[in-house]
């Protein structure tokens, strides 16, 4: 089974074709199953009237879903059923998930706005906070442009027994000992341009980092985090999101981004969501078409690479709740589902066709850069 969500797993390996696909949407959980004339079909829908944020699978093969508002839930069927696990959650307003190994220990991680940190290693019947999280220096000025202007928890991934953590607004943080302390990598002097959103790394590249950084775009460390550069540019588009790298080829990438930031969508009434591929690790990329939309009203807030042999399949969502699907590497796509939105945050709501103003999404700060590259920024 594939997972598809905005703050969760996101890279698959299989022998063969997967033929089932979970999406977390703004209403639950849908389950699609690809019939024997390849097409996906609807098969259940379930935590209905939850905001699921992000899906993850355990080593042992559960299930997670982290929720905005409700907090986590664990799925032993293939997401059919599901159950609350909250036993030590104190943070219900979750944004990212992941599970993994940590000390030779299977252990499943939760993360909230504002930005606490949550594990589990008993299959999320009890959790506790790793209370480092909140002791490096930056977190303080951690933030987020809409009100409450929070920092949360947007990323969460486990390499080689390390435990990276991206905060948005404000830091990407490291640690090696479980989460007992962390490190503050320093992607920008200024902790307003920390806004990480996604990271990627590769076992056979263990001194390299890429990030997507909403407000500046793709980052790079080649020596662990100690210092960044940005990279190329992306075709026509701004504030990356989502990302995933081939599972088997470290140097195949894929990110979705829009074009400008969000005060330009919202005066605009579209974000005009793209997706482009690299094959080089990052330094060069191109826009893909081929049946993706071009000029869209939506962004693509999820994506999910699955690789089977030769072949590569990509998923993505966007906050319209449309599920594209490419089975040739992203030369050719096509819509397999209308779901409910898949979406970060509340872009959702801020992307609806006709809506009225909305205070806790159009009233936002930036720092004194963000603001004057948005402001100088025609789109």
């Amino acid at each position: 089974m594939i997972l598809l969500s905005p703050g969760g797993d996101t890279a698959y390996r299989a022998t063969q074709p997967e033929t089932t696909l979970a999406v977390a949407t703004v209403d639950g959980v849908h389950l699609l199953a690809r019939d024997g004339n390849g097409a996906w079909q609807t098969v259940h829908h379930a935590l209905a009237g939850c905001f699921v944020a992000a899906l993850t699978r355990a080593p042992g093969g559960a299930l997670f879903a982290a929720t905005r508002g409700v907090g986590m839930a664990r799925s032993d069927d293939e997401g059919r059923t599901w159950r609350w696990v909250n036993n030590g959650i104190t943070q219900f307003d979750l944004w990212a998930a992941r599970a993994g190994t940590l000390g030779g220990r299977e252990v499943v991680l939760a993360g909230s706005m504002p930005a606490h940190l949550f594990i589990s290693d008993n299959g999320g019947e009890n959790w506790r906070e790793l209370p480092a999280l909140r002791q490096v220096d930056s977190v303080g000025q951690w933030t987020f442009p809409p009100p409450p202007r929070l920092g949360h928890v947007k990323e969460i991934v486990i390499h080689n027994d390390e435990l990276y953590v991206g905060i948005e607004i404000g830091a990407l943080l490291r640690s090696r000992d479980g989460g007992a302390t962390f490190i503050d990598l320093k992607i920008d002097p200024e902790i307003g341009e920390c806004d990480v959103h996604r990271i990627m790394i590769d076992t056979r590249r263990p001194n390299q980092i890429l990030i997507a950084n909403g407000l500046v775009g793709l980052m790079r460390s080649e020596d662990k985090g100690a210092t960044w550069t940005r990279d190329a540019k992306l075709p026509g588009m701004d504030y990356p999101d989502a990302c995933v790298m081939h599972p088997d080829d470290p140097d195949l990438l894929f990110v979705s981004a829009a074009v400008g930031w969000p005060p330009h969508w919202y005066k605009l009434g579209r974000a005009r969501g793209k997706i482009a591929r690299s094959r080089d690790g990052g330094k060069t990329w191109e826009r893909l078409l081929g049946g993706l939309p071009d000029g869209q009203r939506a962004l693509f807030s999820a994506m999910s690479i699955a690789a089977h042999g030769n072949e590569t399949a990509i998923f993505a969502g966007d906050t319209d709740g449309q599920v594209f699907e490419s089975r040739d590497g992203g030369d050719h796509w096509s819509i397999i589902a209308d779901l409910p939105p898949l979406s970060k945050g509340d872009f959702h709501r801020a992307m609806a066709k006709g809506r009225a103003p909305i205070a806790n999404l159009d009233d936002m700060a930036f720092n004194a850069k963000a603001a004057a590259r948005i402001a100088t920024t025609k789109v």
